[in-house]
């Protein structure tokens, strides 16, 4: 408590932010991106080095809403006191569901280790927690309306309560899936009008799927999914796992699938629509609950603090029926699947899937003895059929998706220095420079230097920058805002309030985007002159994403109009401000004869990078992968670009790459 009390930490911050940025009323249609966000977080000098709103939904962020209007860390004490008071009521409805006695649950609830996680980092799963154990609550009381509206609003906030609907749908309660219905299309219009539709579009198409298949976060960690454990075992990657056990992408499509369904099989296999008696409820949506936490993709540790309710039924069952000695062994398992474990014991931190699977089982046999009682009906076959049916469609599909992310790893080009994310990278004078987002924040790197600069530690981030002969201006974030600057001078502001700097090939003028509640613009100015001659290119009611600047005349950018997807707009002779690119499209990138446009354009899920020549107008795909390929960058000769791609790792964590694209 006393460290939660003085410290932001990581997580609380994301739900803040976001939610402030919705008081303020910013655009936030772009929240989800890793460096922008990170220069909200700085322009608001909120006391922690990274942040980043991967896989949150937006919705679970108005949680945060009424404590947005104050600071940062004042809010966090509210909301850890709120915290420690939904322990109240959660203690009073486990008691009344399961006859433990309240000394019982209150051990339970300290043996449980993520507690500790969610006080420390603020995080969300103890209001989580409540809610589904209300839903319960409120069902064993005959309010099936009351519970298909709570696990409604908790699979919103984290989506894998859902599978709890299908405990409704096995019973034919038509009123509890229809009062889901209602309160989830409720809940998003209410989110939608906080957030604007752009940034759900963009959680939908682009981030769950990634997340789904366990390409969101830790796509390599061992310790607490069957994806990050199938991915450590068989998939390559040449900078996180260069030398994976066994290099088969079949036999992870293979395993992933079959796995995953196996876990969710007996929970869902074993509900029975005749037999509805409070023990049996409580033990099938224990059941439920701990399935889908083991087959979660990013499970964290403060996630199990949701094992209070599983841990809490089984022991009262096992109690009743004389068997204390097993409910000890199970509290023992329960305990040492919070328990921290560092990564260096490799055996020891990869514990905790096989723990999880041990409680599973254990709700599955209770589940299966009372069973016995009651036949399955045509439902539990139909259920079975699905799962098969959905393995047969996972694999190949899986399949694809691996061997097709695995066609981009030639193209990469090694780095000294180690990192989650490489921004922005283009080519200089002394090799290949780029933003380098490490936990100490984004620093300027160039690809063959190891560490970043000594001031790594400083409360600033360098998100972007452009070089020149002779010259290099860094965008540089920090709580007094965004601020270009010379890394050899940085006392003096080129331009104060600019992000993104671009310089023509003349090397005469400075185009920056400045950005107004979220909103960005794109100016230009002369260099290294005073700020009475800035000139604004784009007009208001587009929101300018990313640029490229050749001169005052020959110029493009990406931009979206209202909720719209972002587009390619250009200026060349004739032509200001025109779309060229109607399909979803972003990162232009003008080569520097001006024969060629690079972009990436949106399909099928992912970004992929597409050339247009500018004489003929025609446009031609240069790759088709099932990743993402964005930032281009054109070397001097016109014909090669640099690009980031996040092929076989998490998603928008690039790595470097290099593609010759003109013949």
């Amino acid at each position: 408590m006393p460290k939660a009390w003085r410290n932001l930490d990581t997580d609380f911050p994301n739900y803040y932010l976001a939610a402030r940025m919705v008081h303020e009323g910013y655009d936030t249609s772009r929240m989800y991106e890793w460096a922008w966000i990170q220069r909200e977080k700085d322009h608001r000098a909120i006391d922690i080095r990274v942040i980043g709103m991967l896989p949150i939904t937006p919705f679970s962020t108005l949680a945060m809403y009424p404590l947005a209007r104050m600071e940062p860390l004042k809010a966090k004490r509210i909301f850890i006191l709120l915290n420690l008071a939904f322990l109240v009521p959660l203690a009073w409805m486990l008691r009344s569901m399961t006859s433990l006695s309240y000394q019982k649950i209150s051990l339970i609830i300290l043996l449980s280790f993520p507690l500790h996680r969610n006080l420390l980092y603020g995080q969300f799963y103890i209001l989580l927690l409540l809610l589904i154990v209300a839903g319960c609550f409120s069902y064993l009381r005959g309010h099936s309306a009351v519970a298909g509206s709570l696990i409604a609003v908790a699979a919103l906030c984290k989506v894998f309560p859902a599978l709890l609907f299908v405990f409704f749908l096995q019973r034919r309660d038509w009123r509890a899936l229809l009062s889901g219905a209602v309160t989830a299309v409720v809940a998003c219009a209410v989110s939608i009008a906080a957030f604007g539709w752009s940034v759900h579009r963009t959680w939908l198409q682009e981030i769950f799927p990634w997340v789904a298949r366990g390409e969101g976060l830790g796509t390599y960690a061992t310790s607490d999914s069957i994806s990050g454990l199938l991915h450590r075992l068989f998939l390559p990657e040449p900078q996180w796992n260069p030398h994976p056990w066994h290099n088969s992408p079949l036999a992870y499509a293979v395993l992933m699938a079959t796995a995953q369904m196996l876990v969710l099989a007996p929970a869902i296999l074993l509900l029975r629509r005749d037999n509805s008696d409070q023990k049996r409820t409580l033990l099938i949506w224990s059941a439920l609950l701990t399935a889908a936490l083991a087959v979660s993709t990013i499970p964290a540790s403060y996630n199990f603090v949701l094992m209070i309710f599983p841990a809490c039924v089984a022991v009262a069952v096992l109690q009743e029926k004389g068997r204390t000695c097993l409910a000890a062994l199970l509290l023992l398992v329960y305990a040492l699947i919070g328990l921290p474990i560092p990564a260096t014991h490799a055996a020891l931190h990869a514990s905790r899937l096989p723990l999880m699977l041990i409680v599973l089982l254990t709700l599955c046999t209770l589940l299966r003895l009372e069973a016995e009682r009651s036949k399955p009906d045509w439902m539990n076959y139909a259920w079975g059929a699905c799962m098969i049916l959905g393995i047969a469609f996972a694999i190949p599909m899986t399949l694809r998706q691996q061997v097709g992310e695995r066609k981009e790893f030639p193209y990469r080009v090694p780095t000294q220095a180690s990192g989650f994310l490489y921004a922005n990278p283009a080519a200089t004078e002394d090799g290949i420079e780029f933003s380098l987002f490490t936990t100490q924040g984004y620093k300027l790197i160039s690809d063959r230097e190891t560490i970043p600069t000594p001031e790594d530690n400083a409360a600033f981030d360098d998100l972007s920058f452009t070089s020149f002969p002779g010259h290099t201006i860094v965008e540089r974030a920090g709580g007094k805002g965004s601020n270009l600057i010379d890394p050899l001078s940085p006392g003096q502001v080129v331009v104060a309030n600019a992000e993104a700097p671009a310089v023509s090939t003349d090397g005469k003028n400075l185009a920056f985007l400045r950005s107004e509640h979220g909103r960005g613009e794109l100016v230009y100015r002369r260099l290294f002159r005073g700020s009475n001659d800035e000139v604004v290119l784009t007009p208001p009611n587009l929101n300018v994403y990313e640029f490229s600047f050749l001169s005052i005349d020959n110029y493009a950018f990406s931009a979206s109009e209202g909720d719209g997807p972002p587009r390619i707009y250009l200026s060349q002779g004739s032509l200001r401000n025109q779309a060229i690119v109607f399909n979803a499209s972003r990162y232009p990138a003008l080569s520097p004869d001006a024969r060629f446009l690079a972009y990436s354009r949106f399909e099928h899920g992912s970004w992929n990078l597409w050339v247009r020549d500018q004489r003929t107008g025609q446009s031609r795909r240069i790759a088709d992968v099932p990743c993402n390929q964005i930032e281009p960058s054109w070397e001097k000769d016109s014909k090669t670009i640099l690009y980031g791609t996040d092929c076989g790792r998490s998603i928008w964590f690039t790595a470097v790459a290099r593609r010759r694209v003109v013949p």
